[in-house]
């Protein structure tokens, strides 16, 4: 039996990946932040699903978690971590209180960074380990490709994705790959977290017309258009069972408008493109 620990289990990518790796003959740690959904998941999944309690942000809290995987996966070490859990947090810049951004890169990155620093010696990095482990990152479109109004989220994700690429050059020395899932609209619950369009902090400034628009496209598309969570699960599934998966999988319905074209075309016909749609052309105001 090999184990895999991902954090954020509760709904969304989380759960589904849960789902499907425990379908496919793993066992699963996931974390959660409350008893409650951590009884509600050991009831759904059944005696394969081990539950940890921990907040992402918190390394004591983390620390613990990591003594009782170490007492029951022993010297077999974990097969995989699953890096899931992450907040998105948003706004104008201008407007946005500095703090915002602070909370949405302790979660998104600093939480990352010491999940993976606790859990790596279980994942085999140390001298003489036998134990390979993968380190899966559930990154975004936004890692790579930058949208107005949600600064915090989308540099957090690009922070993550620098993050990877580095450690997966360092862990080279252990034989622990380092994979990044980059998901663009996804059906999750996160969605239904972003403020309301008729209720927000932004409403009166500058920018409300504009917010409107990018509400519309962005929030609305999100939850009627986004791919099915299990496509994801799937995905991070595969990337666990294959020997040698690519460093990075996009994963989203709209590939070539999310990820290729901003790819392609210069910074600036995208700036314009962005103007255009939002109404936030000044020449035009």
């Amino acid at each position: 039996m090999e184990y895999i620990l991902i954090t954020g289990v509760s709904t969304g990518i989380g759960h589904s990946t849960a789902e499907n790796l425990i379908n496919s003959g793993y066992s699963v740690f996931g974390s959660v932040r409350n008893k409650k959904d951590a009884d509600r998941l050991q009831s759904e999944f059944g005696p394969n699903f081990i539950p940890l309690i921990f907040d992402v942000t918190d390394e004591k809290a983390i620390e613990l978690a990591v003594k009782k995987v170490k007492s029951i996966v022993r010297e077999r070490g974990l097969a995989a971590l699953v890096n899931n859990s992450g907040i998105a947090l948003g706004g104008p810049l201008q407007y946005t209180p500095t703090d915002v951004f602070r909370k949405q890169f302790e979660v998104n990155l600093f939480g990352v960074v010491s999940v993976t620093r606790l859990f790596l010696s279980l994942l085999g990095a140390y001298k003489g380990s036998k134990n390979k482990g993968k380190i899966v990152m559930i990154s975004s479109v936004s890692g790579k490709r930058s949208y107005p109004f949600v600064a915090p989220y989308t540099a957090s994700k690009h922070a993550l994705e620098a993050l990877s690429d580095s450690l997966r050059r360092e862990m080279m020395l252990y034989g622990i790959d380092v994979v990044i899932i980059e998901p663009g609209p996804i059906k999750t619950p996160i969605w239904d977290k972003a403020p309301s369009v008729e209720d927000n902090p932004f409403i009166g400034t500058d920018y409300e017309s504009a917010l409107r628009k990018f509400y519309g496209q962005m929030v609305t598309k999100g939850k009627m258009e986004g791919l099915p969570v299990d496509q994801v699960g799937k995905l991070i599934t595969k990337v666990i069972r294959i020997s040698n998966p690519k460093t990075r999988y996009v994963i989203t319905g709209r590939k070539w408008f999310d990820y290729i074209l901003p790819g392609i075309l210069p910074d600036r016909w995208i700036d314009r493109l962005f103007a255009k749609f939002l109404g936030i052309d000044k020449e035009k105001i």
